[in-house]
């Protein structure tokens, strides 16, 4: 383990303690640190920007986590099962996986292109008129996370595949005697055991659409329209490299991981609360 401890300690142990220390200096890249204590935090408070980000936060984990789940579960179930044809369905689903943020923006950008893009192709096809998603306050958004969901696909999926190899199969053996339909099945056998992998999944999913919508968004909309698809990642993203400002940004980012680590132990009491109930 000694090998993978060290990467872990200097790639994400060091950087983040030293981000966080960061945030309590005032740092211009060019410039000596200055140590100016919660001036940063004070600043953030006041920030309207800020508050906005967090919210566009919100949005994209409102939005984007539970849809993964679901989805990524009724694949994962669909893809387990021995169907003829699920040979290409097993194929398909990890498609994303083979491209790069990169590429899967260009790719949805001309999915998403008003004029020549295959959806505003089946628009014209339809009679309506077309849709210009990425430059719409109130659609931008769900854009990008339907976009997200596509991507995170391959990951969740494997690993409810996982879950579902684990699950005694004389349950299921038991079901068909009492004559459970399939529906059934799925959610008051499948879904209750895989419970543990559901937590793994939410955390995961979490920290995707919390850390890596500034991936997506800095490709696709770059913030816009009107701050409408920028999150906190993104906000302290333009603090440091547009606006040079790398103790604001550490602020921000420190607000972001705070936002995270809450989520994750609420997640994690829920679980448990449910398990103890069951």
């Amino acid at each position: 383990m000694t090998p993978a401890l060290v990467m872990f300690i200097t790639f994400i142990i060091i950087p983040v303690v030293t981000g966080a220390g960061l945030s309590f200096f005032s740092w211009h890249f060019l410039d000596t640190p200055e140590f100016i204590g919660l001036a940063n935090i004070e600043r953030m408070i006041g920030d309207e920007d800020v508050w906005k980000s967090l919210g566009v936060t919100f949005y994209f984990l409102i939005i984007g986590v539970i849809p993964t789940i679901i989805i990524g579960f009724m694949l994962a179930v669909l893809v387990n099962a021995k169907l003829p044809g699920i040979g290409a369905v097993r194929v398909l689903y990890f498609v994303p996986a083979v491209l790069s943020v990169a590429v899967s923006g260009v790719l949805w950008m001309f999915i998403y292109d008003p004029r020549q893009g295959p959806l505003a192709a089946l628009f014209r096809w339809l009679g309506w008129p077309e849709p210009n998603l990425l430059q719409n306050q109130w659609l931008a958004t769900p854009a990008l996370v339907f976009m997200m969901i596509w991507l995170a696909q391959p990951l969740v999926i494997l690993l409810y595949l996982s879950g579902l190899q684990r699950v005694p199969a004389d349950i299921y053996d038991a079901a068909a005697l009492d004559g459970a339909s399939p529906w059934r099945v799925m959610w008051s056998i499948t879904w209750p055991n895989v419970m543990p992998t559901t937590f793994v999944v939410g955390v995961l999913q979490i920290i995707n659409y919390a850390s890596h919508s500034l991936d997506v968004a800095k490709i696709m909309t770059d913030g816009a329209p009107l701050g409408a698809t920028q999150g906190l990642a993104l906000y302290a993203y333009k603090q440091a490299f547009a606006f040079m400002d790398a103790g604001y940004a550490s602020a921000v980012a420190l607000l972001q991981l705070v936002v995270i680590v809450a989520l994750v132990v609420v997640g994690r009491l829920s679980a448990r609360r449910v398990q103890k109930q069951r």
